[in-house]
């Protein structure tokens, strides 16, 4: 069973993701090569539908030349 505090979670972060890789103008295929995925994990990590692990969030973090604390505020918008 899925709490909605999961679903939350994955929802803030797969919209932090969603807009730093727009603002970085890079399609979801060119952030895919960059951690090593397919542009299908970055549509379903984009859109809360899977969970990620956080060496995979390392790695976005990393190749879209952010901070942590962009994506582990409390504040659900980018």
């Amino acid at each position: 069973m899925q709490s909605s505090f999961t679903h939350t979670t994955k929802a803030i972060i797969g919209r932090k993701i969603k807009f730093f890789r727009e603002k970085n103008k890079l399609t979801q295929q060119e952030l895919g090569d960059l951690i090593g995925a397919d542009r299908q994990y970055v549509w379903r990590v984009e859109t809360g539908k899977i969970s990620m692990s956080l060496d995979y969030l390392d790695k976005i973090i990393f190749a879209l030349n952010c901070k942590h604390e962009d994506f582990l505020n409390t504040n659900p918008n980018p």
